[in-house]
């Protein structure tokens, strides 16, 4: 491991999943707000996540993989995703000129956010409302979800003629459901005593009037399922529905300088992630025998472990996979070869921070108090609930001097209990350094979050160095 980072030159990079041309800040920062508030729009649930992250790599040129077939066949060049359920994993092979492959460098994000997701059999009559039985997934900020225009979306399992079970995205466009909070008339203190919501009894969504006949309701949503798919409701074996919340995402503020949406965490650093890989993936010749690669995994918001999420072998296969298609350091390509390419990689864990709150500013160490649009953060835990070493800092640091992005430090207050991310998990699996990073934010895990409109250019601009940098610390 080498002592001295290498680090490229400012990339000439583009300012959108789309590949255009650089222009100034300003520019860049507008082009990418537009493209990233239009993929969280497209983006309603995990699953639609991966599928949006994977049309618009493949509109940039990258070829879809498979799990289970050959990869024999990978070539130096190549642009390759491998999309399933809420995750999508993404690299490019770099010419291998005299060392062969030397390691990879690795952004991984999360699809998932923290929302309200249907129970199986969730139709049910109460009090004259047809309602629908909903579990909290994560830890959202509950009354968020209250007096809100909701809608559903997810996927459902589809028969086809031959037998075969096939997955379909489905969102139903219109808003059907209201989460209503009690009137202040009946709960007088709330206002001094806070608002307390149980979720079983609280949460259930109202969906309209009851007629009485509650067995006509039985197949109500797969119907409108298979209205929005222009399918027969027989033919739908299962569904997946979660809800979210039908107003668009929009830049705000007196300069436009805010963006109010939802699932910005962490949609906003899978974004970013996407937005670098594609502009990495344009200056290859920088890349000196590394992998620039793109991990966006489900269920992190419930602890990653999972067959989807960060925890499971899913990278570690696909790392193994790249090395023996590509022929490893040597040439041989086998288990000596990838354990080499792990010692010479880097991961940067991207999930979006806590930006200082004008009115709680005592909720952030005092020299901790990351701003919007004051760049990307480094988020340091003592106790490694994020994975940021002094290694990985100073790299990323001086990555950031270099795109000539200013770049923020957040560490926790030692007295409140500290979030994690993906960073852990995946630097324990790999044993490979590891930097947590996120741009600022506010209200996160609310089901309308709010972040600045330049700190998505900025972290796109120094990641796509970070998928370049030839070299460790």
């Amino acid at each position: 491991m080498s002592t001295q980072a290498n680090l490229p030159s400012d990339p000439p990079g583009t300012s959108s999943l789309a590949g255009a041309p650089r222009g100034t800040l300003e520019q860049d920062a507008a082009a990418t707000c537009s493209d990233l508030l239009r993929f969280i729009d497209d983006s309603p649930t995990p699953f639609h996540a991966a599928a949006s992250a994977a049309a618009k790599l493949a509109a940039a040129g990258f070829r879809e993989l498979h799990a289970e077939a050959s990869w024999r066949d990978l070539a130096p060049g190549g642009h390759y995703l491998l999309s399933g359920d809420g995750t999508l994993v993404a690299f490019v092979l770099p010419e291998l000129r005299g060392g062969g492959l030397r390691g990879f460098r690795i952004v991984g994000a999360h699809t998932d956010s923290p929302n309200l997701r249907l129970k199986p059999r969730a139709l049910y009559e109460k009090h004259g409302y047809v309602q629908l039985g909903v579990e909290v997934y994560g830890s959202p900020l509950l009354n968020s979800w209250l007096d809100r225009d909701l809608q559903l979306a997810g996927r459902v399992i589809v028969r086809e003629a031959d037998g075969r079970l096939v997955r379909r995205l489905v969102r139903l466009q219109r808003p059907l459901l209201r989460v209503a909070q009690l009137a202040i008339h009946l709960d007088r203190e709330v206002n001094e005593k806070g608002l307390l919501l149980n979720r079983q009894e609280h949460l259930p969504p109202l969906l309209g009037l009851a007629d009485g006949k509650a067995e006509r309701l039985s197949g109500r949503l797969i119907e409108l399922c298979a209205q929005a798919l222009s399918i027969d409701a027989d033919t739908i074996a299962n569904t997946e529905l979660m809800l979210h919340d039908s107003q668009p995402s929009t830049r705000a503020g007196l300069s436009d300088e805010l963006i109010f949406a939802p699932r910005l965490d962490n949609l906003g650093s899978s974004h970013a992630a996407l937005s670098a890989l594609v502009r990495a993936s344009q200056n290859l010749d920088d890349a000196a025998g590394v992998v620039p690669l793109v991990a966006l995994f489900d269920h992190e918001e419930i602890g990653s472990s999972t067959a989807y999420g960060a925890g499971s072998p899913l990278l570690p296969h696909i790392l193994e996979r790249i090395v023996l298609s590509a022929g490893g350091n040597d040439g041989g390509g086998g288990r000596e070869a990838y354990h080499r390419a792990l010692a010479g990689s880097l991961v940067a864990s991207a999930d979006m921070a806590h930006a200082v709150h004008p009115n709680y500013p005592d909720r952030h160490e005092v020299n901790h108090r990351p701003v919007l649009n004051g760049g990307p953060v480094i988020k340091v835990n003592a106790n490694q609930r994020y994975a940021t070493c002094g290694r990985t800092s100073a790299l990323f640091t001086e990555l950031c001097r270099r795109a000539k992005v200013p770049v923020q430090n957040y560490s926790h207050r030692t007295d409140l209990a500290c979030g994690s991310t993906i960073g852990p998990i995946t630097s324990t699996l790999l044993a490979v350094p590891t930097v947590d990073v996120g741009s600022p934010m506010l209200s996160m895990h609310s089901a309308r979050e709010l972040a600045g409109a330049e700190d998505p250019e900025l972290m796109a601009r120094v990641l796509s160095r970070f998928l370049l940098c030839p070299d460790t610390v």
